[in-house]
């Protein structure tokens, strides 16, 4: 089904077509990545499991997004949706499937607001009090936190050109200055400089693996920042020809911003100082602190990217999640109101939705953990089911292209590339569960089961009393797209 031929009250509650480019869909999956923020925060989250050799499990973790990102990419090329996943997976492997994908996927980004908001609220708390002495209290990053929530909201429930014109600007700046900045800190590392931070040896966490074992529990966090590459497919019905921008975007961003990872992470190893990396997590904000050595009074500006980084981030992601619960909701899957569209063409009522649970979950948790160990609790459970809905993803593509496009298939691409992807996204799962992470971070198995067992539930129910609702999962909603 296309937007020319649905009925005209439909394409007036429909996105608005071709209202971004290139530039605005590829800054979409980067600064959901959040370059500078995942640079400070999730990156750093990881040393305490892979110590020194940072770099090497940001390699391996650039790898296999770029295997996913492939993969992403053939679907995205026949399967323009703003369902995303959620219309590849449906497509490929059944509407029960797909909605469970999609259901998975919606949890993920339903997330993202709490772990930007409880960066840019402390470090925001920190930056002034420090600097003008400007304290609001021992739960000051509060008043900040909500602040940018508003600023995010502001700049996605307006229309998608202005948010995606925001993200152009806001990502620039960020990369910038990270760039910069790293490269400061390798010159100033001097003798300091080290192949070992490339040794599985130099991690922090040794187990049965040898270092091997820190590697892999420290991925997570590698790909907690790699996370969001691949949100330019949900802006698909408001991109230029999005059969080729959105897969462009996508794999641009995973291999440029990949890059870009494995640089700065050197960089913070070698700048922090690589016989000294034990101590690299105790520091709230070693980013800040390694600025001031190298940068003295101009350290502000890597404050000043971060928050740049952690605005872009909760723009980007509020675009993505609440294009796929558009898609859902147009489909009734999730409750019609989501499906709708305000005068601006975004749609409004999933945004607002997203800000208040958003909002809700930064104040709880931050309050019960405070921010740091409620940053990575929240990091963990959001990186558990995407790593699974990548995986989905992986086991769609050959079923997708042997069925509906075998003049195309080709035994590298669509089993070879997906199949590597799936077995190492599955291996860094497991090693989430075994050994089980000390607490809180042992919470986030259990809470995204419960996540799971829910959808399940849901299916089982939607399947029994609205089969036809189901059957629409895999429907496209662009002119000129295949129809299931």
């Amino acid at each position: 089904m296309s937007v020319d031929t649905a009925p005209s009250s439909e394409r007036r509650s429909a996105l608005k077509p071709n209202a971004i480019g290139l530039p605005g869909v590829l800054f979409q999956s980067i600064t959901t990545m959040a370059p500078a923020g995942a640079v400070a925060f999730s990156l750093g989250a990881a040393i305490a499991f892979t110590g020194g050799a940072l770099p090497l499990a940001v390699i391996f973790g650039l790898i296999v997004c770029t295997l996913v990102a492939l993969s992403i990419g053939s679907l995205a090329k026949h399967l323009p949706s703003a369902g995303g996943y959620f219309t590849y997976v449906s497509h490929s492997l059944g509407p029960e499937d797909g909605w469970m994908t999609g259901w998975l996927y919606t949890f993920t980004y339903a997330l993202v607001i709490p772990l930007t908001l409880l960066v840019l609220g402390p470090v925001t708390d920190s930056f002034l009090s420090g600097t003008f002495g400007l304290s609001l209290g021992p739960n000051g990053w509060l008043v900040w936190a909500a602040a940018f929530a508003v600023a995010i909201f502001l700049l996605t429930y307006f229309g998608i050109k202005i948010s995606a014109d925001a993200g152009v600007i806001l990502g620039g700046i960020e990369i910038v200055i990270f760039l910069l900045l790293s490269i400061w800190l390798i010159v100033s590392a001097g003798s300091g400089n080290t192949a070992a931070a490339f040794n599985p040896g130099s991690a922090l966490e040794q187990g049965f693996l040898g270092g091997w074992q820190g590697i892999l529990h420290g991925m997570i966090f590698t790909f907690l920042a790699f996370a969001g590459f691949e949100s330019a497919a949900p802006l698909a019905e408001e991109s230029h020809n999005p059969r080729q921008t959105v897969s462009r975007a996508i794999l641009l961003s995973v291999v440029g911003i990949g890059v870009f990872f494995v640089f700065c992470a050197y960089a913070g190893v070698v700048g922090w100082g690589f016989n000294h990396i034990a101590t690299y997590p105790n520091d709230p904000n070693p980013w800040g602190t390694m600025a001031k050595r190298v940068w003295g009074p101009f350290a502000f500006l890597a404050i000043f990217a971060i928050l740049n980084s952690g605005l872009a981030n909760g723009n980007a992601g509020v675009n993505a999640g609440s294009r796929v619960m558009y898609a859902m909701g147009r489909i009734r899957t999730l409750p019609a109101l989501f499906g709708q569209t305000n005068r601006h063409r975004t749609p409004g009522k999933a945004i607002i939705f997203m800000m208040v649970l958003g909002t809700i979950l930064t104040l709880w948790l931050g309050l019960v953990y405070g921010p740091t160990i409620a940053f990575a609790l929240v990091g963990t459970i959001l990186t558990i089911p995407l790593l699974v809905v990548y995986m989905a993803v992986c086991v769609s593509l050959p079923l997708f292209y042997l069925r509906e496009h075998r003049n195309e298939f080709n035994i590298v691409r669509h089993i070879i590339v997906p199949a590597i992807a799936f077995v190492v996204l599955a291996v860094v799962v497991y090693f989430q569960f075994v050994p089980a992470p000390p607490p809180p971070l042992n919470l986030a198995g259990p809470i995204c089961a419960v996540w799971f067992i829910l959808g399940l539930v849901v299916v089982i129910y939607l399947n029994r009393r609205a089969p036809q609702t189901l059957a629409e999962s895999n429907k496209i909603f662009l002119t000129g797209s295949e129809d299931a």
